[in-house]
């Protein structure tokens, strides 16, 4: 085993991580190992003038990418790193949200799955795009790969966000998009702007139900306040920082089986009960 800094500040040095300030475009990863099990990255901003939500801070990822050789893996926010994680692993990272004008935000410990072995005629390479963020500065971003000398028997992931729009009307609608058909579907997560979930007052959302259609066929019928997985939290009224940053996250755990989906066509429909919302949609696959 191999744990390789791919991204980092001097060493040594008093920055925890890359300079962060502006985008980083794509750039070739280098090889520790024979196979990348997955990474842990970290982010830090300075807070200038008001404190800033945890929730907010962690889009100064607005967007990080992972290839291997041509095939995009891994496309995905901050918010929806960490949303993937605590699926995934049943873990989350480390926070630490500011209260007052001066200090820091903190995100440490995000593991990202990838499970690929090392094929020189398929690179890795990644990317990571910034985003202002209000009262943020001097940002700092962390990427370490832990390379295992070989496959445990786990395979790749896919895990790439699409994005959308609920429809302009309340009721049920069928998107357009087809899941990729790249291997099993071992889990997937919506989420919606959070003003949109769930609250004392509000019961109405943009996911009411979501149905995984096989062929026009629904094979997964889900209430989403019924099926969603909440592992971080029991109170949709009064959250942590950690409810904050995930409850809008809506996750299924189709695990250990799953949806082959090389058996046909997937996509979703959805019981939308709040029109005109962005969605954010992420279908985990392991890869066949």
């Amino acid at each position: 085993m191999r744990i390789f800094k791919h991204w980092d500040g001097p060493d040594p040095g008093n920055t925890p991580g890359r300079v962060f300030t502006a985008s980083i475009g794509q750039e070739q990863m280098t090889v520790a190992g024979a196979f990348l099990d997955h990474l842990r990255i970290g982010l830090k901003g300075a807070v200038a003038t008001s404190a800033v939500a945890i929730e907010d801070f962690v889009d100064v990822l607005s967007e990080f990418d992972l290839w291997v050789g041509p095939d995009l893996r891994i496309k995905a926010d901050g918010n929806d790193l960490c949303a993937l994680m605590s699926l995934y692993y049943r873990q989350m990272p480390s926070l630490g949200e500011n209260s007052d004008a001066t200090g820091n935000d903190f995100v440490s410990g995000l593991k990202v799955p990838v499970q690929v072995a090392a094929d020189p005629a398929k690179p890795f390479t990644m990317a990571a795009t910034r985003a202002a963020v209000t009262n943020i500065a001097t940002e700092t971003i962390s990427v370490t790969g832990h390379w295992l000398d070989a496959n445990p028997g786990r395979k790749p992931i896919h895990a790439v966000v699409v994005t959308f729009t609920s429809a302009a009307s309340t009721g049920d609608e069928i998107k357009d998009f087809r899941i990729a058909p790249v291997g099993r579907l071992v889990a997937m997560i919506l989420a919606m702007p959070a003003a949109s979930d769930f609250t004392d007052g509000n019961i109405d959302i943009s996911a009411q139900r979501v149905k995984l259609l096989k062929d026009s066929e629904a094979v997964c019928e889900l209430n989403v306040l019924g099926d969603a997985e909440a592992i971080e939290e029991v109170n949709h009224v009064s959250l942590s920082i950690f409810g904050d940053l995930l409850t809008r996250y809506k996750r299924f755990d189709f695990r250990p089986e799953g949806f082959d989906l090389k058996s046909g066509i997937f996509n979703l429909k959805l019981d939308n009960q709040d029109a005109s919302d962005a969605i954010r949609f992420i279908p985990v696959i392991e890869m066949e």
